[in-house]
Parts: C-alpha cells; structure tokens; sequence
C-alpha cells in the first residue's frame, strides 16, 4: 500500500524521522552560566518570555551594545536579554582579573563562558556578535552574525514582536 503521492510507509516514517531531526537542531541549547558578580544563571524551556542572546568574544564585544540598546529601550522587561561572554581563551590565572573588568565596566550581568562549551553548543563565530532570538518554548527563530544594522534589528523586532504586545 502506499501513501500519499506513492510513498510507502518506510520511506514516510525516514521521512518523518528527518524532518524531526532538522526540527531538533533549530532547538536552542539549554545551559548554565554564572555572571561576573557570581550569580548562577540558568537557561531552561520553555521561558516565560521571548529571548534575545547575544554571544561577543573581546573582538566582538564593541558590536554588541548597538543590539542590545535599541532592543533594551523599546522592550525593557518585557523580553528576556542575556549576554554571553566568550571567553575560553583567556588562560585561568587571568579569569579573576576578567572577571573585575566586566564588574567595572558592565553594569548588567553577562554570562561568562570560561570553557567554551556554550559558545560552542551555539556554534559561535568568533569575532562577531552573534544575537539570536529565541522562542518561549526553545525553538531559535533568527541568528544574526555582526555589526547592528537598522536591517539586522528589523528582522529582530520582526521575531520578538511574535510573542510582545
């Protein structure tokens, strides 16, 4: 018997299996981090609001306050925001000086990736800001790689504006 437009029910299942696979790896990565001021933060589904990562490397790092200002001030508390610092490259005997740097100079908290397996997990591209918008319920709706662009935060506030009124 078949199925559909003559598709047995093997090849409808591998099918199936497929698909499922890709929709599986549009998932975003649930982690745990802890931010400059020693605060554990976790990231679990589904959240209660829309989410916007945003991961930068000490290069990347002068692109990311162009995403995340435009976004805080026409959103504010009613989206979830979360930096991620990329930072495995920086050897152990420094983290403690890193870590008084981001105290000093960011007053938000910022996730601090000392082993690289969330950047990893995210498959980070070093040198960027990466921003990603992130669903409720864990599914990664956009990633955007690089300098804010007014197209870049259009297509942001397009994703968000699915789940804010």
């Amino acid at each position: 018997m078949r199925v559909g437009r003559g598709l047995s029910p093997k090849v409808l299942v591998l099918l199936l299996l497929v698909v499922g696979v890709a929709a599986a790896n549009n998932r975003a990565p649930e982690f745990e981090l802890t931010d400059q001021y020693g605060t554990a933060q976790s990231y679990r589904f589904p959240t209660p609001k829309v989410n916007v990562l945003i991961f930068g490397d000490r290069k990347g790092s002068g692109q990311i306050e162009a995403w995340v200002r435009p976004l805080y001030d026409r959103y504010q508390d009613r989206i979830n925001i979360k930096g991620i610092a990329a930072l495995s490259s920086v050897p152990s005997f420094a983290r403690g000086m890193v870590t008084k740097i981001f105290k000093s100079q960011v007053k938000y908290p910022v996730l601090l990736d000392w082993t690289g397996n969330v950047t990893k997990s995210y498959r980070y591209e070093e040198g960027k800001a990466n921003v990603f918008v992130v669903s409720p319920n864990g599914e990664i709706l956009l990633r955007i790689n690089g300098a804010a662009s007014q197209a870049g935060l259009e297509q942001v506030i397009t994703q968000v504006n699915k789940f804010v009124r």
